[in-house]
C-alpha cells in the first residue's frame, strides 16, 4: 500500500522507531532510518529491508539541534523526497519533579517536543512539492490522553505533541494528514520487574502488553484512511479508557 512512498522514521536504530521502519518498508515504502546514538540498530535494519528488495538508508543527526535536522531530509530527496515522516525518536525517565533540574527539563522537551516539530516544518516543503503528505506522530497515552505521576516533565512534552498534532492538522489541509499514535504498555522498559509488569498488564482490559505491530498497524491505518487527520489513536489495550 505504501508503493512509490518515501518515509522518514526517526528514532528508527531501536525498539519501536526500528519496528516502524521496518514495518512502512515492508510494505513498500522507501526509508529513511534516522538514529541519534543508535546507529548499529538503524544499519541492520536499512540492510535487512534492503536484502528484502527494498531501497533504504540511514541518516544521523540529533534532531534537539534545529541545525541538524536539515540534513535528514537532503537524505529523503535521494530516494525522491520525503512524503511520509513518523516521529518516533524520544526519551523515557521517571523522576519526582524535586529531581527534574533545569537541564532534564529542557532535554525532555527539547527530545521528544521540539525535535519532532523542527522535523515536521521541515518535511512540509517536500511534501508540498509532492502535493500529498503524511505525518504521524508517535505520542504517549501518558501525557497525550492521561496523566502519571512522576513523569511530569515526559508527560508535559507528550501532551504538547498532541497538541501539535492537531493543530498542524488544521494549519496543513488538504494537502497534509497529521495524526498521531497513543502506545500504552508496549515493550516494557529494561529496569522493570516481574511484578511490576504483572500489576501493569492486570490494568489493562486486553489483559496483555502491546506488541510494536500493533503499533505498525494503527499507523497503517491512518496512512490508508484519506478522511482521517487531527486524530491521536490509542493503542493500549483499552487502557486509557479503564
Amino acid at each position: 500500500m505504501l508503493e512509490g512512498r518515501v518515509a522518514v522514521v526517526t528514532g528508527a536504530g531501536v525498539r519501536l522507531g526500528r519496528a516502524i521502519a521496518l514495518g512502512l518498508g515492508a510494505r513498500g515504502a522507501k526509508v529513511v532510518l534516522h538514529w541519534a546514538t543508535s546507529r548499529e540498530g538503524a544499519e541492520e535494519a536499512a540492510g535487512q529491508l534492503r536484502a528484502a528488495g527494498g531501497e533504504a538508508v540511514t541518516v544521523q543527526a540529533d534532531l534537539s539541534q534545529a541545525d541538524q535536522v536539515p540534513r535528514v531530509f537532503e537524505k529523503a530527496e535521494s530516494l525522491g523526497g520525503c512524503d511520509l515522516l513518523v516521529n518516533s525518536a524520544a526519551i523515557f525517565e521517571r523522576k519526582a519533579i524535586e529531581e527534574i533540574d533545569d537541564l532534564a527539563w529542557r532535554r525532555m522537551l527539547d527530545v521528544n517536543l521540539s525535535g519532532p516539530f523542527y522535523c515536521c516544518r521541515a518535511a512540509v516543503a517536500s511534501m508540498r512539492r509532492k502535493g500529498r503528505g503524511d505525518i504521524v506522530n508517535v505520542a504517549d497515552v501518558g501525557g497525550g490522553l492521561r496523566a502519571w505521576s512522576h513523569y511530569s516533565h515526559y508527560c508535559a512534552a507528550k501532551a504538547g505533541l498532541a497538541m501539535l498534532t492537531r493543530c498542524l492538522a488544521l494549519e496543513l489541509a488538504p494537502a497534509i494528514r497529521v495524526n498521531a499514535v497513543a502506545p500504552g504498555t508496549v515493550l516494557f522498559p529494561e529496569p522493570y520487574a516481574q511484578e511490576e509488569k504483572a500489576r501493569t498488564i492486570a490494568r489493562i482490559p486486553l489483559g496483555r502488553e502491546g506488541t510494536p505491530e500493533d503499533v505498525v498497524k494503527a499507523i497503517e491505518y491512518l496512512l490508508g484512511a484519506p478522511y482521517v487527520t487531527g486524530q491521536v489513536l490509542a493503542v493500549d489495550g483499552g487502557r486509557s479508557s479503564a
